[in-house]
């Protein structure tokens, strides 16, 4: 069992620590230690750059050293850029995408080709935005931020309490979950590893949680990111371009990473792994595992006229041998998609096969581009669910590290604070003991069907197929609480079950983080790192559910 977290029900403002007045923990950074020699641009040396940071042993003492650059290293090492803003930024001048022509993207009249046309340049102009300053600078690593010079980006912190997926010491990526793909000579297995990029806007945001002594502030309220906050985030699969062809003559980072077909560790008392236990089985390398290679960047933008929701999602994927000859290797993507609602089901509706036919007739809110479909496709074996195109729920955009029974904006609508006891919304219904989403029903049996994935799904706790589609698939509106209750024939009931969330405060309802997954992640491994601090460091245990969102021992399946 997690403890509960003292400093939140002493002090009422719930600032961990030194901001309920008491000392900060021995190895987190404060203001007055920071000096010339840390400060690097807008890195500060605040938080831990990356797991096994040497700035901050306590954090990782005891565990096998494997994330730390050796003696005779040369080549890139990761700095956190965390020197966020302290008033809000509005960067509306340098963004086009807000100019009014996109309007008529979020309009119910406007036709798919119109919409075609500007999904796609809305989706560049995004991209460009996000890359420029930070690659192709001379003397400069492609997206160390510490000193972009056109516009400022940063990090989320504390993607660092986790042997299995924190940051690594070169670029600081962070382990995605294990993705298998179907190839002509059979299923390969991968893993995702990525990293994420703020801009100033929306690292406004992030200065209100995360402050600039090194301790979090734990949001009370619904969190809101303001207009024009852009996140960015590439995403590299250690799988060769050999293997998927999609990925020649894309970026390849050498990266300090664990075995590519995903680590596991086996626990000695046959429950979880100790954090020891982790950094033992899973050792991190730079030499043994090669390279990992560009198949993915997806990007958030905050944008009113997205009336259901006020984001913009859009996934870029690699097309490196369509654009083999454009000269600047971070071009050679194509856009995927771009998604500003989930068009959601009408009541007793299922997720599967709505909207109808979108090939040929398209979404409402979102626009998918099949050229580059059939080209991720083209490269794919016979297991259509496990191909690089295979899309979300009813093709609904979802990018190939991703998973086929949900979307961009169903995943990212649950981003919640966690409560008392380390839970938040699962991020999927497939990653907890809960109804299945986006399954087909078996027509003599409504009760039990198959999700898109080909799995076996039932009817659990009463909750139909059609009720945890309404939930997942749901357009929820920007800073409001993601709903987990169905309205049933006995009267409302909270799928989680009763008492769920268990916030110190007595609200009932999940405190919103407005579409961020990553401040969500951050938020858990620093609040279970203040819960190990006064922990046996031989006993502490990186809890798997706070990675899928949901209890202990409820329905989870280890990694």
């Amino acid at each position: 069992m997690i403890k509960r977290l003292m400093a939140a029900t002493v002090c009422g403002s719930a600032l961990m620590l030194a901001a309920c007045g008491e000392s900060p923990k021995e190895g987190v950074a404060t203001t007055d230690s920071i000096t010339d020699s840390t400060r690097n641009g807008t890195c500060t040396g605040t938080y831990p750059s990356y797991w096994q940071d040497p700035a901050f042993p306590d954090q990782w003492v005891g565990q096998k050293t494997s994330n730390v650059p050796p003696a005779d290293w040369t080549g890139p090492v990761y700095q956190l850029s965390d020197d966020f803003p302290r008033s809000p930024v509005d960067d509306a001048a340098s963004q086009q995408w807000r100019d009014s022509k996109f309007d008529a993207l979020f309009e119910e009249g406007t036709s798919q080709e119109e919409k075609a046309k500007l999904a796609y340049e809305y989706g560049w102009l995004v991209m460009e935005y996000i890359q420029e300053g930070n690659v192709n600078q001379t003397g400069i690593e492609d997206w160390d931020v510490c000193n972009n010079k056109v516009r400022p980006w940063y990090n989320i912190p504390f993607q660092t309490y986790d042997a299995m997926s924190g940051r690594e010491f070169t670029h600081g990526l962070t382990r995605e979950a294990p993705v298998t793909f179907s190839t002509p000579e059979g299923d390969k297995q991968s893993t995702m590893w990525a990293v994420g990029f703020f801009n100033a806007t929306a690292a406004y945001t992030l200065g209100t949680v995360w402050q600039a002594d090194g301790t979090a502030k734990i949001p009370q309220d619904d969190v809101s990111f303001d207009e024009g906050a852009v996140i960015g985030k590439p995403l590299f699969n250690t799988l060769s371009p050999d293997v998927l062809p999609v990925m020649e003559n894309l970026p390849s980072w050498n990266a300090n990473i664990s075995d590519p077909t995903f680590c596991s560790c086996t626990p000695a008392n046959g429950k979880e792994c100790t954090l020891i236990e982790e950094s033992e089985q899973c050792p991190r390398s730079t030499t043994e595992w090669g390279d990992v290679t560009l198949l993915q960047f997806d990007f958030a933008v905050k944008d009113s006229r997205a009336k259901g929701t006020e984001w913009v999602f859009g996934t870029f994927v690699a097309d490196g041998q369509r654009k083999a000859d454009v000269d600047d290797p971070w071009q050679r993507i194509a856009l995927l998609g771009v998604m500003w609602g989930n068009d959601t089901p009408p009541e007793g509706q299922l997720a599967y096969n709505h909207p109808v036919d979108v090939k040929k007739n398209g979404f409402k809110e979102e626009v998918i581009f099949w050229d580059t479909v059939d080209e991720l496709n083209k490269y794919g074996g016979n297991n259509v669910m496990k191909q690089m195109g295979h899309l979300g729920c009813n093709y609904r955009l979802n990018g190939p590290a991703d998973n086929a029974n949900s979307s961009c904006m169903s995943c990212h609508g649950t981003a919640s604070v966690p409560d008392k006891n380390l839970v938040t919304p699962p991020l999927l219904s497939q990653f907890s003991s809960l109804t299945k989403e986006c399954v087909t029903p078996n027509a003599a049996n409504p009760a039990i069907g198959k999700d898109r994935s080909g799995a076996d799904a039932t009817v659990n706790n009463g909750i139909g197929f059609a009720e945890i589609d309404s939930i997942y698939f749901a357009n929820t509106p920007a800073a409001e609480p993601f709903n987990m209750t169905v309205e049933t024939g006995s009267g409302p009931v909270n799928v989680m079950g009763d008492g769920v969330p268990a916030y110190d405060s007595g609200r009932s309802s999940w405190i919103s983080l407005d579409y961020s997954l990553q401040l969500s992640i951050s938020l858990t491994q620093w609040m279970q790192w203040q819960d190990h601090s006064d922990d046996p460091i031989e006993g502490r245990i990186h809890m798997k559910e706070i990675r899928r969102g949901y209890p202990a021992g409820v329905g989870h399946k280890a990694e």
